[in-house]
């Protein structure tokens, strides 16, 4: 027998139904052969197994999923004893280099699998070990930390849409509390109340603004923008009023002489307002606001 294949271990993986799986490399004996079994975390040994026809018959099917690791493992032994003058078989030498080949490759599969350092590298196994497991256990703390900062965050997280939610309600809550005080009918007012807020909406004259015609001014409360003007018969004077304008003629009093022509508008807060010419302009706060 001859060992070309490099290869001493496959893996295949169970479907619950095949039993037979192929054995893709050469033994001396079948008690060579050893198969793992991987389902999830947990690894066993499966015994119950016989080589048919160069395959791997099971009893029982792996279940789904389940990893099958079948390892060719030779015993680290020679046990052919070779005498003087005695005839050497050929077949015999070649089952000892064959076996020693399988061996070799025994090895190389597990060095493969180890932990190796660079050939220049003269840290020793007994020091190489305690250092991966010291890096595994940081990493294993620094992964439970972060789930840690983690979990915090994300109670803050649902803290703060708490408070949000709290505050959105307040608003809410609070813009309904004020619609309904200012949605108040008159005739719940008494008297005295009603006559306070007609006072509130009259003309503060102490406060009048004189201002200049041509002007274009912005009110900074609510008031009375007023003006009079005087000229010749058939001109007039245009007062503007958030974009809004009119146009006043002066004509003739019942003496032939020219009369004037005046105005006088309620300007809201923020509302712009002008007068092209007059001989009189005010601004007149009302008495409930401040200006």
């Amino acid at each position: 027998m001859t060992v070309s294949s490099q290869t001493n271990k496959v893996i295949y993986v169970g479907n619950g139904v095949a039993k037979e799986y192929a054995l893709p490399f050469p033994f001396l004996d079948q008690n060579d052969i050893r198969v793992r079994q991987k389902l999830g975390e947990i690894q066993t040994e499966r015994t119950d197994w016989t080589v048919e026809n160069g395959n791997l018959a099971f009893q029982t099917a792996p279940e789904t999923g389940a990893e099958i690791a079948v390892i060719r493992e030779v015993p680290l032994t020679q046990e052919t004893d070779y005498r003087d003058n005695e005839i050497l078989h050929a077949e015999t030498l070649e089952r000892c280099f064959d076996k020693l080949t399988m061996q070799i490759q025994q090895l190389n599969e597990r060095i493969d699998r180890a932990v190796t350092v660079d050939v220049f590298d003269d840290t020793q196994a007994a020091s190489l070990i305690p250092s991966i497991r010291q890096a595994v256990s940081d990493c294993r703390k620094a992964v439970a930390a972060t789930a840690a900062n983690a979990q915090t965050a994300a109670g803050q997280a649902a803290l703060a849409r708490s408070a949000a939610d709290g505050a959105a309600e307040s608003e809410t809550n609070a813009a309904a509390m004020l619609g309904t005080k200012a949605d108040v009918d008159l005739n719940n007012l008494t008297a005295n109340g009603k006559e306070n807020l007609t006072e509130m909406l009259m003309p503060d004259y102490s406060r009048t603004v004189v201002l200049t015609a041509g002007v274009a001014y912005t009110a900074s409360c609510a008031g009375v923008f007023c003006g009079y003007y005087r000229g010749t018969a058939g001109t007039g004077t245009t007062y503007t009023v958030n974009g809004f304008t009119q146009t006043y003629a002066a004509g003739f009093d019942d003496n032939a002489r020219p009369s004037g022509a005046s105005f006088f508008v309620f300007v809201s807060k923020g509302e712009s307002y002008s007068a092209a010419r007059a001989n009189n302009l005010y601004f007149i706060p009302l008495k409930g606001v401040a200006a």
